[in-house]
């Protein structure tokens, strides 16, 4: 079966999701309600990380293609997550420009049948983690590979593009879109008020209701804002089969707890010296 196969949304009715989300209020004396990116953050200086491997040359093979890129960590929280930059193809850009001169129809049938071949320049290889349980490593690797199955109409807009399934090293990996925006656990990411925060991440949690599927990762890095949407990385800790009341409630218990973080993520930003006070 292809990777990218997928069901119609199911026609379930819609969540009851009038819940009233309590946004927290205590704030520690002298701390502002909205933050802006300080003049050393904005001058260039980065907050404190640890410096993350060397970018290295990579070959493996997606299918019916053999890709050479460029791998770079992109997350020191995350050693498996590597960004690769495409090395350019002669085959690719030949093969790209033959289909489109096909009518768009079978155009669309041509790219979901050999998504190896239209690759953008910049995506995602997600592998399997390491670790001591390899058989709940391995469930968490399928459920992933399960929601981006299941939620294929909300790729590309609220959860990234899956292209679909490789091996590389002997692990198993997921080719996925590269999503660039303002990481929301970033200085750049920390400068809304906790309102905004709430209204952004909602439709993102909604978007997820119709399919069932409840998102179970409570963090901040999980949630890149682009364009002005929220988007939703990281499905490995996917609930499904969820009721309307558990997905509303969850959704509740989840942007509250969301909130709480970012109010301390911006405290411990401001003490750092990568934001200041903006009112």
């Amino acid at each position: 079966m292809n990777d990218n196969s997928t069901s119609k949304p199911p026609s379930s009715p819609q969540p009851n999701e009038d819940y009233e989300i309590q946004l927290p209020v205590y704030r520690r004396p002298g701390e502002p309600e909205h933050y802006r990116l300080s003049a050393a953050r904005l001058a260039g200086r980065p907050y404190l990380e640890r410096p993350l491997p060397a970018a290295q040359p990579i070959h493996f093979w997606f299918r019916t293609r053999c890709l050479s890129a460029t791998a770079a960590q992109l997350s020191d929280l995350h050693p498996h997550v590597l960004g690769l930059q495409l090395r350019p193809s002669a085959v690719a850009n030949l093969i790209a420009s033959a289909v489109g001169l096909l009518p768009p129809r079978v155009q669309g049938w041509i790219r979901a049948l050999f998504p190896e071949w239209f690759l953008p320049d910049c995506v995602v290889m997600k592998m399997r983690k390491s670790g001591e349980c390899e058989e709940i490593l391995d469930e968490h690797f399928d459920a992933e590979l399960k929601a981006y199955r299941l939620m294929k109409p909300i790729q590309g807009l609220i959860i990234p593009q899956f292209f679909g399934s490789v091996r590389y090293k002997g692990q198993r990996a997921m080719i996925l879109e590269h999503v660039q925006g303002i990481l929301m656990s970033s200085p750049e990411g920390a400068t809304l008020r906790l309102s905004e925060l709430a209204a952004l991440l909602l439709p993102c949690y909604r978007a997820l209701h119709p399919f069932r599927v409840q998102y179970d990762d409570i963090n901040l890095s999980n949630f890149v804002l682009v364009d002005g949407r929220m988007r939703v990385l990281d499905l490995e800790s996917a609930v499904f089969d969820s009721s309307d009341r558990d997905m509303a409630l969850f959704t509740k218990l989840s942007i509250q707890e969301l909130a709480q973080r970012y109010m301390s993520m911006q405290a411990y930003y401001r003490h750092e010296g990568s934001l200041e006070a903006a009112e």
